[in-house]
């Protein structure tokens, strides 16, 4: 394993080789920076720094609210627009489903890679805010499929549930910030 060093101001982490006059991260000077053992196996490390988890966790975010600008698009666009913007709503909410489910496994697989379980007390709290956001997500898929979203109820009710479903991955982002930076077994 390469030799690591750790910026003392930030935490930022990179290879000694790598540091130039100033942190990448947060620019305080070279001398900031102290010799960093990771506790983390190669193995393991290299699994973690594929970064799976945070990066599918970000498809069902975007897609929540995209379909929250798109419902207020819808209830104040002119007809021929409005074609283009339901039809558009309709496709990202039947896929937003998918995009949650994605983004739970690949939390499970994560969670197993850096905690060894799944169990602990903030990653319990997580899974009810991505069950609940799960929920959120199907409604939203099932009233892109049989719901017209031609009037303005219809499209308030779509445009709040998917509101509802971007505020549970706002909660399980908030909940999952800290969690990069815990320390983990090695």
């Amino acid at each position: 394993m390469s030799s690591l060093v750790r910026c003392k101001a930030c935490g930022y982490i990179m290879e000694a080789a790598d540091l130039g006059e100033v942190c990448p991260a947060c620019g305080v000077p070279a001398r900031q920076f102290e010799p960093y053992d990771d506790k983390v196996s190669e193995k393991r490390r290299r699994l973690l720094d594929l970064h799976i988890h945070p990066v599918i966790v970000h498809a069902p975010q975007a897609f929540a609210l995209a379909l929250v600008v798109l419902a207020i698009i819808i209830a104040f666009s002119v007809d021929g627009f409005r074609t283009l913007v339901t039809d558009t709503a309709r496709s990202l909410g039947v896929a937003l489903p998918l995009t949650v489910l994605a983004a739970f496994v690949s939390g499970q697989a994560d969670a197993k890679l850096r905690f060894r379980k799944t169990t602990t007390p903030i990653l319990l709290r997580k899974k009810r805010y991505a069950s609940l956001f799960f929920v959120f997500s199907l409604l939203v898929a099932w009233m892109a499929l049989m719901s017209p979203l031609d009037n303005l109820l219809t499209v308030a009710i779509f445009g709040l549930l998917s509101a509802a479903s971007l505020g549970c991955g706002a909660m399980l982002g908030i909940l999952g910030t800290p969690l990069l930076v815990a320390k983990f077994p090695g």
